[in-house]
């Protein structure tokens, strides 16, 4: 049903004057589950895409450019642009028109305090593609004796507090347990995708009967398959799981005073 202009100022009003509803409406989110699924998605996209010079390993320089601060402001971003899809798509609105609805301190302030509240809550996760990404860089590296200086500048830094992690302060040691862990998944990859073939070819051999049984499990089996391949390398040794928990805290410490 159309609205007149009137009574989209009144909804709009009513959105920026009730949490729940704007959440509900805007960002899609009813729930606990639900605001973990959005942070998820956006950790990926702040650390991978938006602040990829800052809090990125895989593109950082030098330890010295690693820098938290700008996350609150990125998220906040994120949260507007949902905002001006809602009302460019949703209300029919011109993109001047939405950018306008946020000229309004009280919404910004309304903006900031679901934002702050993300973060706060869900912060964890950020931190947590974050070290993803420096393990990944660790994987990068063709050969233990090829230098790297920003892991070098990382495993000396404070980020990495507990220094008796396994050795895993030792770029050698941690070169080894990381190539390890990316073979434990490739073959874990493989030895599923065994599985997946064995079952295909039983299902076509099955009768009608029997091939409802086969089709179900093939189903599992490629879901359980597709998981696997976006499992991150901690998953898969228990010490690049503590030097990640390590990284993580540490960042959670910092991101307090930051």
């Amino acid at each position: 049903m159309h609205r007149t202009k009137e009574e989209v100022e009144r909804y709009i009003e009513k959105l920026f004057s009730d949490r729940s509803l704007f959440e509900l409406k805007v960002l899609h989110v009813s729930s606990h589950y639900d605001r973990l699924e959005i942070m998820k998605i956006l950790a990926q996209i702040i650390v991978r895409e938006r602040l990829k010079e800052e809090i990125n390993f895989l593109y950082i320089k030098s330890y010295k450019d690693f820098n938290l601060s700008q996350i609150v402001n990125i998220l906040f971003h994120e949260i507007a642009n949902e905002w001006l899809s809602f009302a460019i798509e949703i209300l029919h609105n011109s993109k001047e028109e939405a950018i306008n609805e946020l000229q309004n301190k009280t919404r910004v302030k309304f903006l900031h305090l679901i934002v702050s509240s993300y973060y706060e809550t869900y912060r964890r996760f950020i931190f947590e593609v974050i070290a993803d990404t420096f393990i990944e860089l660790v994987n990068s590296i063709k050969d233990e004796k090829e230098t790297n200086r920003l892991v070098e500048e990382v495993l000396q830094s404070d980020l990495i507090k507990n220094r008796q992690i396994l050795k895993l302060h030792n770029f050698y040691y941690l070169w080894h347990r990381v190539k390890e862990a990316q073979n434990i998944k490739n073959s874990d990859i493989i030895n599923a995708n065994i599985k997946i073939h064995e079952i295909e070819n039983k299902c076509e051999k099955a009768d009608i009967n029997d091939r409802d049984i086969f089709v179900k499990s093939l189903k599992k089996h490629k879901e359980e398959l597709e998981e696997l391949k976006t499992k991150e390398l901690d998953e898969f040794d228990s010490g690049i799981k503590r030097l990640k928990d390590s990284m993580v805290n540490t960042m959670l410490r910092m991101s307090q005073t930051t």
